[in-house]
């Protein structure tokens, strides 16, 4: 119930809003860093060929 009351509290809004900035950043962050690599492979297959 303390999560109940947590989301139920004045600092709710600011809070989820907060939250799904950070997912969204982790997010970037991953799909950045799997472009990079995969990037990074298939240049070093290039190189290898």
């Amino acid at each position: 119930m303390i999560l109940l009351d947590v989301f139920t509290s004045p600092l709710a809004g600011g809070a989820q809003t907060f939250l799904v900035i950070v997912c969204v950043l982790i997010g970037l962050g991953a799909g950045i860093t799997a472009i990079d690599t995969r990037s990074t492979f298939t240049k070093k297959k290039k190189a290898d060929h």
